[in-house]
């Protein structure tokens, strides 16, 4: 297992540091450590104390049952713009999931002690977290109703949407087991879903990327599908 390795400290434009505020970000960025985690490092092991609130600044990060199969155990996957461990670095105490670099990433690590130090006197902050978790918990509230309520056609075509670029590209790093697992699928059925909308012009496949001509029509072949 390959391990993280310090990396130049950069990020100021992170989604959370720009909420936070100029003074918050500066105050966070002093006390942070810059990481590049190699592809399959284990950033957060499973049950492990959570001792700091991490960035996400590039690349790709499974939040994960650790030793469980993948299917089973993946629970979100996370992009650039995110981050991780909020709820657990404000609970304090263990937290019952790991998180690994599904494709090689550049982190942020900000140490508890020095988060929870500026939380209690920085309202701005205090306001960036609150406004942080509550879009969390929006979140897996959206995955877990899309999980029960949506047929595998439309999650992928929503997954897809939301890896958008300008233009209609997608680019998908992750391992296809990964994407299926957080999809709810196996990789089979995955595969089966992107020939399917290939087949019928909606997607164009191209290895590790993925373009779309239409979102609109993929939402609205997608959902016309059988699949």
């Amino acid at each position: 297992m390959q391990e993280m390795i310090a990396a130049p400290v950069l990020g100021a434009e992170h989604p959370f540091l720009s909420a936070a505020g100029p003074a918050a970000a500066q105050s966070l960025m002093a006390a942070a450590e810059a990481l590049a985690a190699p592809r399959r490092s284990v950033i957060f092991p499973t049950e492990a104390a959570a001792q700091a609130l991490y960035l996400l600044l590039e690349g790709s990060v499974g939040l994960a049952m650790q030793g469980q199969e993948e299917a089973r155990g993946l629970l979100d996957i996370l992009g650039p713009g995110d981050c991780f461990l909020l709820p657990a670095v404000m609970l304090g105490g263990h937290w019952p999931f790991g998180a690994e670099a599904l494709a090689p990433s550049r982190l942020l690590r900000i140490p508890a002690p020095a988060f929870h130090a500026l939380l209690g006197r920085d309202a701005r902050l205090m306001q960036a977290t609150l406004t942080e978790m509550a879009r969390q918990w929006r979140g897996l509230a959206d995955q877990l109703l899309e999980m029960k309520l949506t047929k595998a056609s439309d999650r992928v075509a929503h997954f897809l949407a939301g890896r958008m670029l300008p233009g209609g590209r997608v680019t998908l790093p992750e391992p296809r087991a990964a994407i299926a697992a957080r999809l709810g699928m196996t990789p089979e059925s995955l595969s089966r879903v992107m020939h399917g909308l290939k087949a019928a012009g909606l997607v164009r496949l191209q290895g590790r990327r993925v373009e779309v001509p239409d979102a609109e029509a993929l939402h609205q072949g997608a959902r016309a599908s059988g699949l």
